[in-house]
């Protein structure tokens, strides 16, 4: 009769080990289901209101120069040109004060030993992109439903503009959650930020609308380029004069390397703090 071991019994009950890779997805995994029950679990409509905000936005602004007498700008619809601006600044206005709170919001978590403090930034960079891809998918389906031309002139372009935004929206979002560690009212700072810099960054008008002698008080603003390289991109019939993919570039790479390492530095007061 055979004799069973004890080891290899005590081996076969232990569960599987997991990689850190299979830890950290199930982790993002978990703050993801968490930060969409927080922000839509007592809010039916939560999604829907990210679809509605910024095509009202864009139709509000079409009916303002509608009614001076201007249905298009540079030869292409209002309601289009404001949309493919709003998007993006959209994209910017929602990953950075996410970021800037996301430590914060779950700093009760990182006592757990499989929690990293990276993890709720993955979460919360995932759920806005795909949100504004969802979203952008849906309103440019409604438009075109209505009767507009939605393609994109270079959906490569369009792309790359997208992702700069992104890679500097993360990094900016980096370093201001490491400034919360030393000032907890750094997130009311964006939040102020944020409506005056919608003004400044070409939400509402472009570049060519602009004398060329004030195009200085714009170019140094890298989310004017965004929505100028945006509207490039999707519209051939817009040539931006002051929107630059290296200056766009510079500011993406910069702002990452330095988020990076800020949020190096502060791994362990994220913790304490």
């Amino acid at each position: 009769m055979p004799t069973s071991n004890p080891e290899s019994n005590a081996r076969a009950s232990r569960p599987p080990s997991r990689s850190h890779w299979q830890i950290m997805c199930d982790v993002v995994f978990a703050l993801i289901i968490r930060e969409l029950k927080t922000r839509f679990g007592s809010n039916r409509l939560g999604y829907f209101w990210a679809l509605v905000e910024p095509m009202a936005q864009a139709g509000i602004m079409a009916l303002m120069f509608s009614l001076i007498g201007r249905n298009s700008l540079s030869g292409i619809p209002v309601a289009m040109f404001m949309l493919v601006a709003i998007l993006p600044f959209k994209l910017f206005s929602k990953l950075l004060p996410q970021l800037t709170a996301a430590i914060e919001a779950n700093k009760g978590l990182l006592s757990y030993r499989q929690v990293t403090a990276m993890d709720p930034i993955i979460s919360r960079v995932l759920i806005e992109v795909v949100t504004f891809v969802i979203v952008y998918c849906l309103l440019m389906a409604i438009m075109a439903w209505l009767g507009f031309d939605v393609l994109p002139a270079d959906p490569l372009g369009l792309l790359a503009v997208s992702s700069l935004t992104v890679v500097m929206s993360v990094g900016l979002g980096l370093m201001l959650c490491s400034a919360v560690t030393y000032w907890k009212d750094t997130s009311k700072l964006v939040g102020m930020i944020m409506m005056p810099m919608m003004i400044i960054s070409g939400v509402m008008f472009c570049a060519t609308m602009i004398p060329p002698k004030y195009w200085y008080l714009f170019e140094w603003n890298p989310v004017f380029h965004i929505t100028e390289l945006s509207r490039a991109a999707y519209f051939s019939a817009y040539v931006t004069p002051i929107g630059d993919f290296q200056y766009l570039s510079l500011w993406a790479v910069a702002s990452f390397s330095l988020g990076l390492m800020t949020f190096q530095i502060n791994r362990q007061r994220f913790i304490t703090s």
